[in-house]
């Protein structure tokens, strides 16, 4: 499987948390699920070794790159498979980081777990 395929299926099957809030920041219990039912999805195809860090990186760059309504949306969008453009663009830009980053590491991305 293509890596930026392999990216993109894990970012929709985080199934990101739809949740109102006034606050500017994502609260840390949804990205701590998210991060969770990124693991549970990604893991018995690619295993730990690569999903761990994986979805460590990609929750970690929602924490950076979105507020809290940002992050509501691409929610919704993600629920919906009705990407707009710019949230398309930001999953790519942060699925090529986060595999630049894991294979800085040493792991290979999109290998199927063994």
């Amino acid at each position: 499987m293509p890596k930026k395929l392999f990216l993109y299926a894990v970012f929709m099957m985080c199934g990101l948390t739809s949740l109102t809030a006034k606050a500017d920041i994502i609260p840390k219990d949804l990205l701590e699920l998210d991060k969770q039912r990124c693991l549970k999805d990604c893991v018995p195809g690619f295993g730990e070794t690569t999903c761990k860090p994986l979805c460590d990186c990609t929750v970690a760059e929602f924490s950076k790159r979105l507020d809290f309504s940002q992050y509501l949306d691409l929610s919704v969008e993600l629920s919906k498979n009705d990407l707009k453009p710019e949230n398309r663009k930001l999953l790519d830009t942060i699925a090529n980081y986060c595999t630049a980053e894991i294979e800085k590491a040493g792991i290979v991305v999109g290998q199927p777990a063994q």
